[in-house]
């Protein structure tokens, strides 16, 4: 997809609110790796606005379909939809603003969709011999959504480097597999 859309993303909030939040922010970056630019007013404010007080939720659904009114497409995320998304799927109807379904396996991909780390390599010249390892965290890789981010990453790497020896590149990780919880495979 060449054009950067800006797409609305609905998506459900109320209930298991830590759960949905997160789906949430996946679907965002879904959209992203997309090429297009996400909208999701549900993460933004709830932060400002108390969800539970009437007066406050009708404020945020009013400025919430306000920026419905500047979007491209509407993306209807997930595979439950919540009287709110049902909302606000009516109102981008009314608007004929394009609504477009997007089931939760696919926003969840069942793999770790394009990440980038950054690779470290040691040449020869070092007194400690060559090697080449993903630049880590608490002994996880370090994991960037997308390639400018661990670009910037190994070029602050770079230039602090205290060994002439040592070069950081930012690299596409491998996707892996997303287990479900219980589910395992013995050999």
């Amino acid at each position: 997809m060449s054009e950067n859309k800006l797409v609305y993303i609905c998506s459900p909030y109320a209930g298991d609110i830590e759960r949905n939040v997160e789906f949430a922010k996946t679907a965002c970056r879904y959209a992203m790796r997309q090429n297009c630019t996400p909208v999701a007013v549900h993460l933004l404010y709830p932060q400002l606005l108390d969800d539970s007080e009437p007066v406050q939720r009708q404020a945020g659904i009013r400025m919430g379909l306000r920026v419905l009114e500047a979007v491209d497409e509407l993306w209807c995320c997930g595979d439950q939809i919540s009287a709110g998304m049902c909302a606000e799927i009516a109102a981008a109807k009314r608007l004929e603003i394009p609504v477009k379904e997007i089931p939760e396996s696919e926003i969840q991909g069942g793999i770790d969709m394009e990440q980038y780390g950054v690779w470290a390599v040691r040449s020869a010249n070092s007194v400690c011999g060559a090697a080449q390892s993903w630049c880590k965290h608490n002994g996880e890789p370090i994991k960037f959504d997308t390639y400018e981010q661990a670009a910037a990453h190994a070029k602050s790497l770079n230039e602090n480097a205290y060994s002439p020896n040592v070069h950081y590149y930012p690299k596409e990780m491998e996707p892996e597999l997303k287990q479900s919880p219980g589910m395992s495979m013995k050999l």
